[in-house]
């Protein structure tokens, strides 16, 4: 892929899925990225479509249904204040791009979604499975302060997020493994109940100090705005991590008197999670809210 693609599609997400919602005008985020790339906005779209098989629009809506599609499912906000809160001139309008899109309203796919919430609990008490102790589930709310790290995007891998993590540390294969101190974090976009599992994205990072490098020509940098955050830890493998997310969105979230603030999630640790399918690790999973 063109790194000049690369990059736009990094800033899309990035921007339209945790910074704030004047980056939903399409027109503007487009004319931004073709300015900063230095393309005409007809050279971009036409690499964008070679190399990522949409045009720039298309994914920037795309990026922006799925960000709706969240805070409808895990949040108990009216349509009326998400419509408000992602730019949209009215409840009318988000409802109709909303269902033209995911081909059920609002309402609709919030109650399918509940449905399902309740179906996966019967079946985990009925099987008695719950992988994540009850003690490392408590929910704290605290404050992060802005954070700056280097991050590489891996698409289709996040059901072997060890993997990525694996091909991430060959990039910094060079440095001492006391250079490489992080933290490092995990950055999700997607939940598997909206998004096929081949078009999934998942960054891993490592926060960097000022100076640091220099920086392999894969990553990007990505600043992770401040706020307040709601969090849960445990110590588990990758495939045992889909368990704090079920108790932060499915569970807690629904419940209390938040609202997602962006449709990011960041695992954060403190170790390199290296070999991470069969070797635990201690995770906290943040989520923005407000």
């Amino acid at each position: 892929m063109d790194p000049r693609i690369q990059y736009c599609v990094t800033q899309i997400e990035h921007k339209i899925l945790h910074e704030s919602t004047e980056h939903c005008a399409h027109d503007a985020l487009i004319q931004m990225l073709a300015q900063e790339t230095r393309l005409s906005r007809f050279h971009l779209a036409r690499l964008f479509l070679r190399d990522f098989q949409h045009s720039p629009r298309d994914y920037i809506h795309r990026n922006l249904m799925g960000r709706c599609a969240l805070m409808v499912a895990h949040t108990r906000q009216s349509p009326f204040s998400i419509a408000i809160d992602m730019g949209f001139s009215s409840q009318q309008a988000f409802t109709r791009a909303f269902t033209r899109y995911w081909g059920i309203s609002p309402c609709q796919f919030r109650a399918a979604h509940a449905r399902y919430i309740a179906r996966v609990n019967e079946s985990s008490q009925a099987a008695d499975v719950w992988s994540v102790p009850e003690d490392r589930t408590k929910i704290t709310i605290r404050q992060l302060p802005p954070t700056r790290f280097w991050a590489v995007r891996y698409e289709g891998l996040s059901n072997q997020k060890h993997a990525c993590w694996n091909d991430f540390r060959k990039l910094f294969s060079n440095l001492p493994p006391n250079m490489l101190a992080g933290p490092f974090f995990g950055l999700t976009y997607d939940t598997p109940m909206f998004v096929p599992t081949p078009f999934m994205r998942y960054y891993c990072g490592v926060q960097v100090p000022p100076g640091f490098g220099p920086k392999p020509k894969e990553a990007f940098e990505i600043t992770l705005p401040g706020g307040r955050i709601a969090t849960c830890e445990a110590r588990c493998t990758s495939d045992g991590v889909s368990a704090l997310y079920a108790t932060l969105l499915d569970h807690w979230l629904p419940q209390s008197d938040h609202h997602l603030r962006a449709s990011c999630f960041a695992e954060r640790f403190e170790e390199f999670p290296l070999n991470w399918d069969t070797k635990n690790a201690v995770v906290r999973l943040n989520c923005w809210i407000q």
